[in-house]
């Protein structure tokens, strides 16, 4: 399945919203997109992501460490339960800001 990844700005920050199963041979292009965007602010919308790999988590941490380590925020909104399962199963949720919605990840 092909990846989507869309992009807008809302307010301070950069919503990408991503569409299909994210995994080793997708991963590149969500990784590329977010290094494009280059802000400081980032909300990924997984609402339309089925199915995600390690590789698709070890992309989120990383860039939430990243964000974090030089001052900005990164977020996840609207995961799929199989998806949400991953982070719980790893203990993710834990440690990383996953909201319900695009709009309360952004206030």
């Amino acid at each position: 399945m092909e990846l989507q990844v869309r992009s807008e700005v809302r307010g301070d920050w950069t919503v990408v919203a991503v569409s299909g199963e994210l995994d080793a041979d997708t991963v590149p292009v969500l990784s590329d997109r977010l290094e494009e965007s280059a802000a400081a602010h980032v909300v990924v919308d997984l609402s339309g992501v089925p199915f995600m790999d390690t590789t698709g988590l070890s992309l989120m941490l990383d860039w939430h460490r990243r964000l974090d380590g030089e001052g900005g925020q990164f977020r996840m909104a609207s995961m799929q339960p199989s998806v949400h399962k991953l982070f719980r199963l790893t203990e993710l949720t834990e440690v990383m800001h996953i909201h319900d919605s695009v709009e309360s990840a952004t206030t």
